[in-house]
């Protein structure tokens, strides 16, 4: 029997392919579904329609939704919730409906209504911390292209190395480099409801790749991304860890403020070449977080130089950059990696240099970063020594 985590991927990809008949455009994209929850095969799936739909239209609509999730495996029964942008606004805020203007515009029996669902809806739940664990760094950059998932890998593996039991998020929505980085092309198990993270060389490891297939685009777009991320944050068993690295996407948007809002980040690191383009991009990237009030740790400087085999050192992407950029933004330069053949041959293999190549220096620089880390946010009295049991002795005791 599938699980309920791939039974709403394959309802999602459904609900891309219904046209909304006022605007030609799929109701995913207009961001008319709101939310969409399955448990147990029962689907609870928020539509969001103005208050002028034509009624005729909404109908039509409900009944493409119905056909469309009842015809997937495993879904055994469908809920439709029909809101307005209004009503949606006030139930995320904990307001109380507002009253009727008058009788004909809004029927007295609706406001009771929205107020005896609104402790149901998940749409907007309030920030907690995940279950578990003590310390959640977030690993960003600005843009694309600058060894983001690569430097998120190697400090997540470099943390586990120094004894650390870490985790791996890697919540790149529509690129995720997890399953290639660390070679995996398993799905993840469901225990109780909830999804059991990969074991991957000592790491906990979860990315949307791991429930995909290869090649296959993500084209979700608001919503959607939101409600995918904070399932991997709230359904995903994190329990027992020291540090949850998180991958995220580049640039700044709807997955940056989702993690925000559903759980409190103790601190974010920034990665960037020392080329001025990226590091512009780095900028705005740092903003974002302090305007979302997350800490930021600092700057690491990847790619930052190239050393020949004899022993030469070339600046490909300028000299410095990182480190006066950091100190512009009142931030720390936490550490710079060369750049290296090693590096990029481990990912691709599926082995990253720091545990395939664990005595070469480019390793003792992931160290080095990740000691920079555990000083920059130790875990708490009681926890911060790194632990020597093995990574799940937290369920024997």
């Amino acid at each position: 029997m599938k699980d309920d985590f791939s039974i709403k991927g394959e309802i999602i990809d459904a609900l891309s392919s219904i046209t909304d008949p006022q605007s030609d455009k799929s109701i995913v994209d207009t961001h008319m579904v709101e939310s969409v929850d399955v448990n147990s095969g029962v689907v609870d799936l928020t539509l969001v329609l103005e208050k002028d739909y034509p009624r005729q239209n909404r109908f039509d609509l409900e009944d493409a939704i119905y056909d469309k999730i009842e015809a997937i495996s495993g879904v055994q029964e469908v809920k439709i919730k029909p809101m307005t942008p209004e009503a949606l606004k006030r139930e995320q805020s904990g307001e109380a409906p507002a009253p009727a203007q008058t009788p004909k515009s809004e029927p007295k029996a609706q406001p009771a209504a929205s107020a005896a669902t609104a402790s149901k809806q998940p749409t907007m739940p309030a920030s907690a911390p995940v279950e578990g664990v003590g310390k959640v760094i977030a690993v960003a950059s600005g843009k694309g292209g600058v060894g983001k998932s690569t430097v998120a890998v190697n400090l997540a593996l470099a943390l586990q190395k120094l004894g650390f039991r870490t985790g791996l998020l890697d919540i790149d929505i529509y690129g995720p480099s997890l399953p290639t980085l660390l070679g995996i092309d398993d799905r993840p198990a469901v225990h109780e409801r909830r999804i059991v993270p990969i074991d991957a060389e000592g790491l906990r490891v979860m990315s949307l790749g791991f429930l995909m297939e290869e090649d296959t685009p993500v084209i979700w777009r608001g919503p959607i991304v939101t409600g995918i991320i904070r399932q991997f944050l709230r359904d995903v068993d994190w329990s027992g860890l020291d540090y949850l690295i998180i991958d995220m996407p580049p640039g700044t948007g709807d997955a940056q403020l989702a993690l925000a809002q559903t759980i409190p980040v103790d601190g974010a690191v920034i990665v960037s070449t020392p080329s001025e383009l990226a590091l512009v991009d780095a900028a705005r990237g740092l903003q974002m977080f302090k305007t979302l009030n997350v800490d930021v740790l600092g700057i690491i400087s990847n790619m930052s130089k190239f050393i020949a085999p004899d022993g030469s050192e070339h600046y490909i992407f300028g000299t410095d950059g990182v480190a006066r950029e950091a100190q512009r933004l009142e931030t720390e330069l936490i550490g710079e990696i060369p750049l290296d053949t090693k590096v990029r041959e481990g990912g691709d293999r599926g082995r990253p240099v720091v545990i395939g190549e664990p005595d070469s220096p480019i390793t003792q620089t992931f160290l080095e970063i990740a000691k920079k880390v555990n000083e920059l946010r130790p875990l708490d009295e009681k926890t911060s020594e790194p632990k020597k049991k093995g990574l799940f002795s937290f369920l024997k005791s």
